[in-house]
């Protein structure tokens, strides 16, 4: 037996004890001290609702048992701060490094110019096209306020921006944003293909089609990311938008310039999640609208406050307890179109039907992923029958497809191909 061989067994053993040694000793802890096991327990120390089996759903993936058994690790919460206790001073030692490094090869920033905030301040009005000089004005301020060096930093796929600003690092997030993913022509064909044949099936059947690429948090607030290299300044979602626009005659939206002139106003995406917050579903509800030659006003008008934001997903992700978690977070509180009444709205449901009293008289089926959710609340008031499905559940709203007057099929810019693998299971609802 070679030394490679003893090695790698050596390996082998020592990943499976610290595998098993946590829940034997979390075994053997509970029969000597429960009391001291109640103390360290995943229930006392996870300040938060841990993941469930999904039962109805394990034919199709068994996440829900991974994140099940995960979120009950014996003393899953010691050796999270006893990691993460090791990893701030390494960090530590490393921004040191990091700050260093740059200083050698990043210029200093230039003073600060004047920026008119003026026309970045413009109110978006229904028919008014997003005027270049805005865009450039909001390209211009990121350049100016935010061009000094600060390094990448992840933490359990979660990349720790400035100002504190959390952003995905995994998910396809990083390199939409780097520009690393682009398309090629025939994928770019293929999708094109599938959308033709879904038009001409809603043509045939007198619906109306809309695909919706909601921007990811990071194309939106880029000046909060790291400094890293953008490989490809013409992005994925930009070359798919333009792509799609010349060669099919279906709706296809992706909403960034609006986002971003929105994100000048006011805070649109939650800071320390990777979803936009209810005034930025509404942005993007709005550039839905648009689409449609539908009327609507100024998001502003419905504004009251704010509140707490209470939205702390990418906290999650990197598995800091609620405890640990800074409540800095606020987002605006809305009252939209208070005169309409909406029945069966359920924002956490996976299949969402409401009616309504609200002036569009049509059928809409919204078929998206999690961005989906803070749509609802104004879909649902302008239309009088809405069926809101996430993707995973579509098997079961067949019927409200082949009824709906409307179809939108959205997902979130990292999972742009979702979209289209919702296009060709619509197709085979309504070609049934």
């Amino acid at each position: 037996m070679n030394f490679t061989t003893i090695k790698n067994k050596i390996f082998i053993l020592v990943f499976l004890g610290i595998l098993v040694s946590p829940w034997v000793l979390g075994g053997a802890l509970r029969v000597i001290s429960p009391k001291t096991y109640a103390k360290l327990s995943a229930v006392e120390t996870e300040k938060r609702q841990m993941a469930e089996i999904e039962w109805s759903n394990l034919m199709n993936t068994g996440e829900s048992i991974s994140n099940y058994i995960d979120d009950r690790i014996p003393f899953r919460y010691t050796m999270i701060s006893w990691y993460k206790s090791l990893n701030d001073s390494v960090e530590s030692k490393y921004q040191i490094a990091a700050t260093a490094v740059g200083n050698v090869f990043y210029k200093p920033p230039e003073p600060e110019k004047e920026i008119d905030r003026g026309k970045t301040n413009k109110p978006i009005v229904p028919g008014e096209e997003v005027v270049e000089e805005v865009a450039e004005a909001l390209e211009a301020e990121e350049e100016e306020v935010y061009d000094d060096y600060y390094p990448l930093q992840v933490y359990q796929d979660v990349i720790i921006g400035r100002e504190g600003w959390l952003f995905l690092y995994g998910e396809n997030e990083i390199e939409c944003y780097q520009g690393t993913n682009n398309l090629t022509e025939e994928q770019m064909q293929k999708y094109v293909s599938k959308l033709n044949t879904l038009q001409a099936l809603c043509d045939a059947q007198g619906k109306e089609l809309y695909i919706y690429i909601a921007p990811n948090k990071s194309s939106v607030y880029g000046k909060y990311m790291p400094t890293v290299d953008i490989v490809n300044p013409y992005r994925r979602s930009q070359q798919l938008y333009e792509y799609v626009n010349t060669n099919c005659n279906t709706s296809f939206i992706y909403p960034i310039e609006d986002e971003r002139v929105a994100a000048g106003r006011y805070q649109t995406y939650y800071k320390y999640d990777s979803h936009w917050n209810l005034l930025g579903g509404l942005f993007g509800v709005n550039a839905l609208y648009d689409a449609m030659g539908i009327e609507y006003v100024d998001p502003s008008t419905w504004i009251t406050g704010t509140q707490d934001a209470d939205k702390y997903e990418l906290y999650t992700y990197m598995g800091i307890p609620d405890s640990m978690v800074t409540h800095d977070d606020t987002e605006y509180t809305l009252d939209y179109k208070p005169e309409i009444t909406v029945n069966g709205l359920n924002l956490d449901s996976m299949i969402c039907r409401t009616t309504s009293d609200g002036p569009i008289d049509k059928k809409l089926c919204l078929i998206g992923d999690s961005f989906r959710v803070n749509m609802m609340p104004y879909l649902s008031k302008d239309f009088t029958s809405c069926t809101f499905v996430h993707r995973d559940y579509m098997s079961e709203t067949k019927s409200d497809i082949k009824n709906s007057d409307v179809i939108v099929v959205e997902a979130v810019e990292r999972y742009d191909y979702e979209a289209f693998s919702c296009v060709q299971r619509i197709i085979n609802t309504l070609s049934k």
